[in-house]
C-alpha cells in the first residue's frame, strides 16, 4: 500500500516538472515574437530633419518637380520625353521672342498636364529694366494669341555676376529685391519665379523693413528657388536651412534645386556621381520637406547627358 502511495506521488510530481517545463517554453516564445517585431517596426522607419515616416518602397516625383531648358535648339522630341518619363511637372523653357520651338513644346506639355515658364535673366536689368519690360510684353502678346499658355515667368538674375558686387553687395541685393516688388505690383496677374543663391544672408532695409535678403525676396516672390547646389540631400538641406524655414513660417512655396554640371568642385554637383546616386538622394530630400515645396533640375541637357 506504501509502495503504491509513493507511486502515486512520483507520478504526480512529473507531472506538475512538465506542465511548468511547456509554460516555460511557451512564455519565452512569446516574449521572442515581440521582440522580433519591434525589430522590424524599427528596421522599417526612417528619420529625416522634419519628420518620421514610414518608407514607401517607391518614391516618384509627382510633386512639384522642374527643370532649366537653356537652349531652345534642343531636339523637343528627345528632351521632352526625357523630361516626360522622369516625372517632370514643370519647364523652364528659354526663348525671349517666343518664335522658335515653343509651340511644338507647349502643344505637347499641354497633353501631358506639364507646365511651361518663359526662362529669362540678365544681370544688366538691375541697372535698365527696359529689356525684361520688353520679354514680359512678349510674355503677355503671346499667351493673348495662343490656345496653348505659357504658366508664367522664371528669371534667373545673379548680381553676383557682376565684377564690382563684392564692393557694393547692398546696392546690388536691394535692386534685386525692387525689381522683384515692381514685378509683383506692375504684372500682378503673372506667376513669377526666382532664382536665388543660398547665401543672400545680407541684411538689406527695403520698405522700411530691415532683414536679411533672401526674407525680402521669399516675401515678393511667387515661388522662391535656392540654388542648394550640393551633391547629398543632406547637404542640399544644410545649405538651405533658413531659406526652408521662413518659406515654411510664412506659406510660401519653395524648390531646391540640384547641379549637374560644375567646374566648382566635386561637392557643388552631381556631375560625379551620376543620375542613379542623385535619385536616390533626391529620393531623401522629397521625404524631408514640405508636400508643396519643390525639387529641380539644372539643367535638362547636362541631367541627360549625366551618367548612370
Amino acid at each position: 500500500m506504501l509502495n503504491n502511495m509513493k507511486k502515486y506521488l512520483l507520478l504526480i510530481s512529473l507531472f506538475i516538472l512538465l506542465f511548468l517545463s511547456s509554460c516555460h517554453i511557451n512564455i519565452n516564445n512569446e516574449n521572442t515574437s515581440n521582440i522580433i517585431s519591434s525589430e522590424i517596426t524599427t528596421s522599417t522607419t526612417i528619420t529625416t530633419p522634419n519628420t518620421t515616416t514610414t518608407a514607401p518602397a517607391e518614391i516618384e516625383f509627382k510633386k512639384p518637380f522642374g527643370t532649366w531648358w537653356w537652349n531652345k535648339n534642343l531636339d523637343v522630341d528627345t528632351y521632352f520625353n526625357f523630361a516626360k518619363d522622369n516625372d517632370i511637372t514643370e519647364i523652364y523653357f528659354c526663348d525671349y521672342n517666343l518664335d522658335g520651338k515653343i509651340d511644338d513644346l507647349l502643344e505637347k506639355s499641354s497633353k501631358n498636364n506639364i507646365n511651361v515658364y518663359l526662362l529669362a535673366g540678365e544681370k544688366e536689368w538691375l541697372n535698365d529694366r527696359s529689356g525684361l519690360d520688353s520679354v514680359i510684353e512678349t510674355y503677355i502678346n503671346y499667351n493673348d494669341n495662343h490656345d496653348n499658355k505659357l504658366s508664367g515667368i522664371h528669371l534667373d538674375i545673379e548680381p553676383h555676376q557682376f565684377k564690382d558686387f563684392s564692393d557694393n553687395r547692398d546696392t546690388y541685393l536691394y535692386k534685386l529685391i525692387d525689381l522683384i516688388k515692381i514685378n509683383k505690383e506692375k504684372y500682378n496677374n503673372i506667376i513669377f519665379q526666382y532664382d536665388i543663391p543660398f547665401w543672400l544672408h545680407d541684411i538689406i532695409t527695403y520698405n522700411n523693413q530691415e532683414k536679411e535678403a533672401y526674407k525680402h525676396i521669399i516675401d515678393y516672390a511667387d515661388m522662391t528657388f535656392i540654388m542648394s547646389y550640393r551633391d547629398t540631400s543632406d547637404k542640399m538641406i544644410t545649405v538651405s536651412i533658413d531659406e526652408i524655414n521662413y518659406a515654411k513660417e510664412n506659406n510660401k512655396i519653395l524648390f531646391l534645386s540640384a547641379e549637374t554640371y560644375s567646374e566648382e568642385g566635386d561637392q557643388v554637383s552631381y556631375m560625379e556621381e551620376g543620375k542613379n546616386y542623385m535619385y536616390d538622394e533626391l529620393n531623401k530630400l522629397r521625404l524631408s520637406i514640405p508636400d508643396n515645396f519643390g525639387i529641380a533640375i539644372h539643367h535638362i541637357k547636362s541631367w541627360y547627358e549625366l551618367d548612370d
